[in-house]
């Protein structure tokens, strides 16, 4: 073998391993982002009313990446915020089937069904959101036990908070429904979800 060959051999082995060494970083930065996500608790049992009339219940969160509010839809400060940002978010990913969005009411004595499927219509592209209602007491149980939100004063006292569940209804995290870098990390956080499969 030449001079001129082993050089080439040497240098295709050096790309090789520098190669190899990249792609498991990158591997290694992957799964180590998955695993900051975390995990907060499992979504409990509930079941709530869909804007078109059919019970929803923490079945139909399984095999799905989902994304919790609660709002209601007299609020004038944080909820449409919130709402534009479910919205974007709904945009961003409305090519998966993957993924679906939960709002829940606030101020149910208000936002009854019809209330709440004209509200949906200023901001829901898709039928894969879901704007729910329930009594109060179940509500309120459902933010503060199950979602470890608060609830204090409804309607106006409820978090503003978007809550990330994975596909085994485990609360992965929590992101400020307000704040646009929020929602950027979630949108992160969402693909990262995707890709773990």
């Amino acid at each position: 073998m030449n001079s001129l060959n082993k050089k080439l051999v040497i240098a295709f082995f050096f790309i090789f391993m520098l190669g190899s060494f990249g792609f498991y970083v990158i591997d290694k930065a992957a799964k180590s982002r998955i695993e900051n996500i975390g995990f907060v608790g499992k979504v409990p049992s509930f079941s709530l009313t869909n804007i078109d009339g059919k019970i929803v219940t923490e079945k139909n969160l399984n095999d799905k990446i989902s994304i919790i509010s609660f709002i209601f839809t007299q609020c004038e400060g944080a909820c449409p915020i919130m709402s534009v940002n479910m919205a974007t978010l709904q945009e961003r990913f409305s090519s998966s089937k993957d993924i679906q969005f939960l709002s829940i009411t606030t101020d149910p004595d208000f936002d009854t069904l019809d209330v709440l499927n004209q509200y949906s219509t200023n901001y829901s592209k898709n039928d894969n959101w879901f704007f729910l209602r329930g009594d109060i007491l179940d509500v309120i149980n459902l933010s503060e036990q199950g979602f470890f939100l608060s609830a204090a004063l409804l309607p106006a006292g409820h978090s503003t908070r978007f809550v990330l569940v994975d596909k085994e209804l485990n609360i992965r995290k929590y992101y400020e429904g307000t704040v646009e870098s929020n929602i950027f990390e979630l949108q992160s956080d969402i693909v990262t979800l995707l890709n773990q499969g």
